[in-house]
């Protein structure tokens, strides 16, 4: 159930970020092309950005967890150079998405954890 959640929050910021910026974000074949991006971009976050974090890990203690941001956001620009039929005009969308996916698993991730008084 987590795994399906991570991949709806992934499909669900895909398509906020359409919405939201239409200029910026195009999709060829927008039901089929976000359901797509969403789990390439779910199979990216799984595989791919734990590297990405690892290798990344001076110039993250740097900046004290910042540039994390930039590495989550590097991976939507590589989901979005991996999937024909999907454009993103700008790297600010893609950090926008990235901190949609990281607002997203945080809110599922607390839910049932805080017991109520």
């Amino acid at each position: 159930m987590r795994l399906f959640s991570k991949w709806l929050i992934c499909c669900a910021a895909l398509l906020l970020a359409w919405v939201l910026f239409p200029g910026g974000v195009w999709f060829a074949w927008p039901g089929m092309i976000i359901l797509g991006a969403g789990t390439v971009l779910w199979l990216v976050n799984l595989v791919i950005r734990p590297v990405a974090q690892v290798v990344s890990i001076p110039i993250t203690l740097l900046t004290f967890g910042l540039f994390s941001i930039v590495v989550n956001a590097l991976m939507v620009r590589l989901t979005d150079w991996i999937v024909p039929g999907m454009y993103i005009r700008s790297f600010w969308i893609c950090v926008f998405i990235a901190l949609m996916i990281s607002v997203g698993n945080a809110l599922f991730a607390y839910k049932g954890r805080v017991k109520p008084v």
